[in-house]
């Protein structure tokens, strides 16, 4: 008890949140901002992205509610967005990337309304625990693939769900969302299995029932997710260990400095750049100073996110192998969905290392203002980013041609059939190049 007292900070005492009605309308506008950012056709609402469309759609409309529960994709079960996919089969199948879209920017508005709320139990500026709840959804490294596509809602949800295991509110109803929020993140990723020694040392150090709740959540998430999975993870690929550092370089520190978009360009369209080992450098700098001079929750969050920035990084490189990531090119933001987490955890703790010592004060904190501007800036700049799915079909039009193919029981258009009688299935594509389909039986576009 006495170490633990002595490792973990002291939290900052509970301020005024926001109230019920300001949190609806952030919502609203955060989903809002989300639903419209794809620069080009198809839009989020008339399309469906490879697997949100070919795994969790196609099996929701195809079996039951409690099978797709249970089956697992890519080694791990994917809780949320089979919740997601079961709602929307609930409207017409037209309609179906009009829900999932809509649920799943809802549920990615709230968890950055959930991180501004948790973190200011650890961050004193109320500026810049906005900064870091806009980078939950609008950082450069979500343009690529992950905004809007609800088969990567579950790395948003791990990040939530760090906030969740440190926070130490104990309200009856505060708990309740933060379950939520873990429940959701470990039966949809078990990465969240991470977090378990934290949330244990957080859990002993407060003495209360209350607080082994959420470890309990995590350790009975990340047992069901062993005992439904049903195939291994997928290894893409690894060559060598050696070009891990640079591309920790490439795709994580450039990231955090620059964004996505602008990579080929500071690279000069070559590997091993000046600008990204600059970069690394300069961040390994912040963060060791940051270590020397800061003590108390300061320096715990900036060695936490540095650490899990690194740990998260290592898990995808090593489990999923450097090829998923294309090294040689990274300028083409393969697999983005791996870098979003060390990312997010490494601007954690650097914003908590400018953060003030503590709450309220008089100065102009432009300490604060600088890097929140800087921050803000290249959300701004990779807002409207080419989203993955470029140029894909739109779904309404591709169904209008199924329906036209199942009626004349031949192919049209991009429409393929297989199957004879109750069993003639119309082949939709969402993914062409890639093979990305939903199949859906015609008589369901009768």
């Amino acid at each position: 008890m006495r170490f633990l007292d002595r490792v973990l900070p002291a939290p900052l005492p509970a301020g005024k949140r926001l109230p019920l009605w300001a949190l609806g309308a952030l919502a609203a506008v955060l989903t809002w901002l989300l639903m419209v950012r794809r620069p080009s056709a198809p839009p989020v609402w008339d399309s469906l992205f490879a697997e949100d469309g070919k795994i969790f759609l196609s099996q929701a409309i195809n079996q039951s509610f409690l099978d797709t529960l249970a089956t697992s994709y890519f080694g791990y079960l994917h809780t949320a967005p089979r919740f997601i996919t079961f709602a929307a089969t609930w409207f017409p199948l037209d309609d179906a990337p009009v829900f999932m879209s809509l649920l799943t920017t809802a549920i990615v508005s709230l968890a950055c309304l959930y991180v501004f709320e948790a973190s200011a139990a650890w961050i004193a500026s109320p500026l810049l625990r906005g900064v870091l709840a806009l980078a939950v959804a609008f950082a450069p490294v979500t343009a690529r693939e992950l905004s809007g596509t609800t088969q990567n809602l579950h790395w948003y949800l791990v990040y939530a769900a760090f906030w969740a295991v440190i926070c130490p509110w104990r309200s009856r109803a505060w708990l309740a969302v933060s379950t939520l929020v873990v429940g959701a993140a470990v039966l949809s990723d078990p990465l969240c299995g991470v977090f378990l020694p934290i949330a244990l040392a957080f859990a002993i150090r407060a003495r209360e029932r209350r607080a082994f709740v959420l470890p309990g959540v995590i350790v009975l998430g990340v047992a069901v997710q062993l005992l439904l999975r049903d195939e291994g993870t997928t290894f893409f690929g690894n060559s060598s260990h050696a070009p891990i550092p640079r591309i920790f370089a490439e795709r994580v520190t450039s990231s955090l400095l620059v964004g996505d978009r602008y990579l080929e360009d500071v690279f000069g369209g070559a590997t091993g750049s000046p600008f990204a080992w600059a970069s690394l450098a300069l961040v390994a700098l912040a963060v060791g100073v940051g270590l020397w001079r800061l003590r108390g929750r300061r320096v715990w969050l900036l060695a936490g996110g540095a650490t899990l920035s690194v740990t998260f990084f290592l898990i995808a490189v090593l489990g999923r192998g450097t090829r998923s990531l294309f090294p040689s090119h990274p300028w083409l933001l393969a697999s983005t969905r791996y870098i979003y987490l060390p990312v997010l955890f490494l601007l954690t703790g650097l914003i908590a290392a400018v953060d003030r010592s503590s709450p309220g004060g008089r100065r102009l904190p432009v300490r604060e203002i600088a890097v929140g501007v800087l921050v803000v800036a290249t959300m701004v700049a990779s807002y409207r980013a080419p989203h993955r799915t470029e140029g894909e079909p739109r779904w309404k039009p591709a169904l209008a041609q199924a329906r036209v193919a199942c009626a004349a029981r031949r192919p049209f258009g991009l429409i393929t059939l297989y199957g004879t009688g109750p069993k003639l299935t119309a082949v939709v594509p969402v993914d062409p190049p890639k093979g990305w389909y939903v199949p859906v039986k015609c008589a369901m576009l009768d």
